[in-house]
């Protein structure tokens, strides 16, 4: 099956993989409560399985802008 991984602020695909058999926990899914499964999780005949994530250029201006303090990981 394939799984395409599309940014959901800007809307480019990320990423295309073809796996043999769709693991929630593998691909860490099982810890999404049921609503959060509805917003990140859709299927189409010619994307496959689409998830909703975030590229590394939105999540750097959205959500951790410069100059909004300092995050420590």
């Amino acid at each position: 099956m394939k799984v395409t991984y599309v940014c959901d602020i800007c809307g480019l695909p990320q990423e295309t993989i073809e796996i043999e058999e769709v693991d929630m926990e593998k691909l860490g899914l099982n810890t999404l409560t049921s609503r959060e499964k509805e917003d990140i999780i859709k299927y189409n005949e010619s994307q496959g399985l689409i998830l909703y994530t975030l590229c590394s250029n939105c999540f750097s201006e959205k959500v951790f802008p410069e100059g909004e303090g300092t995050y420590i990981f």
